[in-house]
């Protein structure tokens, strides 16, 4: 049975020593992330609201107001997490209801281990398609899917965060890869669910998403071994997506548009590069709004991974 308490904040904190769900005492959740924290401030505000009413719904708890909606599921499971993909997807687009899905992340535990001679992130993926295929039928879901973004985590827990309300959204691809949606077999038995950024219409201002990007081009990974030249062609990715998202202004030196640009380096020794490179494009001055984690990005050979939320 669904209750409802009052609650106001939705939170991450990054470098937990395992994933997992906690009540805030002023009021709302926090979902600790089994993610070491290489630079930045650990603990970040996804979603807050004094009117926020809480309840609970399958493995979901959610904060919830007249017209918007945030949750989050911790879901243990052994094995290949395909079923538990699809359990929490069914149960996140039953907590959605008619609203529009924004953003979503995913912390997916041994992302490129396999299990039963498939790697984990594609086995995700096989759930995650078919909880919005139950939903929308597999034409129709394309035009549904949000902004999202998928890493390691070292745990043993699938963790969903996810974005959702009445406010009219836009979904935008970069035209210079192949949708994730329509990847080919090659890179799994079902492509990954989700669009390259989502933009979000709040009446008197604009929020964007930019999902987790790296380097890739078309469908192929670009500069394998080369962390310069996965940093070059991952930032091209992400001035081409806000270029269509409408927020071009963000990868100017210093732009305020960016409330916060989060890293993920498979590697912690390459942070000190990563950063330096990242800063010296856009300013030293973003450093107070930027989170940089160790993580395992969806694919082997990527190094980093880059992604933002962005007002205008």
């Amino acid at each position: 049975m669904d209750t409802a308490t009052a609650l106001q904040t939705l939170r991450v904190q990054f470098g937990s020593n395992a994933t997992g769900c906690t009540a805030l005492d002023q009021g709302g959740w926090c979902l600790n992330v089994a993610s070491p924290l290489l630079d930045g401030q650990a603990d970040e505000v996804l979603f807050e609201h004094p009117d926020g009413q809480a309840r609970e719904h399958g493995h979901f708890r959610l904060i919830e107001t007249e017209h918007a909606l945030a949750g989050v599921a911790v879901f243990p499971y052994d094995g290949a997490p395909e079923e538990a993909a699809q359990t929490l997807y069914r149960d996140l687009l039953e907590c959605v209801g008619e609203r529009s899905l924004y953003r979503v992340w995913n912390f997916v535990p041994g992302i490129n281990d396999e299990t039963d001679g498939l790697e984990n992130y594609r086995s995700f993926n096989v759930g995650r398609f078919r909880a919005f295929k139950e939903r929308f039928g597999e034409k129709a879901m394309e035009g549904q899917l949000p902004a999202a973004s998928g890493v390691g985590v070292d745990d043993n827990s699938l963790a969903i965060v996810f974005l959702a309300g009445d406010d009219p959204v836009s979904f935008f691809e970069n035209p210079q890869q192949v949708p994730a949606y329509h990847y080919p077999p090659e890179y799994g038995p079902r492509s990954p669910s989700f669009a390259r950024g989502a933009v979000v219409n709040y009446g008197d201002h604009r929020v964007g998403y930019l999902s987790g990007t790296s380097s890739i081009r078309g469908y192929e990974t670009i500069g394998e071994g080369d962390l310069d030249e996965q940093f070059a062609v991952t930032m091209d990715n992400v001035s081409c997506v806000l270029k269509t998202m409408g927020f071009a202004s963000a990868m100017e030196p210093c732009s305020g548009s960016a409330t916060a640009w989060r890293i993920y380096v498979r590697d912690p020794s390459d942070m000190a590069r990563v950063s330096k490179l990242f800063y010296q494009q856009l300013g030293q001055e973003v450093s107070d709004r930027t989170l940089i984690l160790q993580a395992d990005i969806c694919r082997h050979t990527l190094k980093l991974e880059i992604e933002g939320v962005f007002v205008g």
